[in-house]
């Protein structure tokens, strides 16, 4: 004996309702993965300090896995950083032995770090950067 179950106009409401927050659902979704992307690409909080900047450094990463100088000079103290995306690859700008100072570039990213006077080393730490050459010495006096 075949038993079968015809839908009900309840049961149609029912899947239609559904069918509907699904639609409605869609577009959060995309919003959120966006907005994730997006934070993602640019600013991370490592690069905030507290200290009120003087000198000024600006940055650039190329897309041939180098900064755009092979040393960067400034004044000791509170710097001022601006790390900036001369190409389209995703890169990021921290000074090794300085711990909780990191920027990342999809464009541009900004932060201060307090450094004394010496010879610093820049680098970028996505996997294979720093090891095709993307590093840098920045001294300070």
């Amino acid at each position: 004996m075949t038993l079968s179950v015809l839908p009900t106009s309840a049961s149609r409401r029912a899947a239609g309702s559904v069918l509907g927050m699904r639609r409605n659902l869609l577009p959060l979704a995309a919003a959120t993965a966006l907005s994730a992307t997006l934070l993602a690409c640019g600013s991370t909080d490592e690069g905030a300090r507290e200290c009120t900047p003087g000198p000024e450094l600006t940055v650039g990463a190329e897309d041939d896995l180098k900064f755009d100088a092979e040393s960067y000079e400034t004044e000791a103290g509170c710097i001022d950083v601006t790390y900036t995306n001369n190409g389209s690859v995703a890169h990021t700008l921290l000074v090794r032995g300085e711990s909780g100072f990191k920027l990342a570039v999809g464009n541009t990213d900004q932060g201060n770090v307090e450094l004394p006077a010496g010879t610093f080393e820049l680098y970028c730490d996505i996997a294979g950067h720093e090891a095709a050459g993307m590093v840098a010495d920045l001294v300070l006096s």
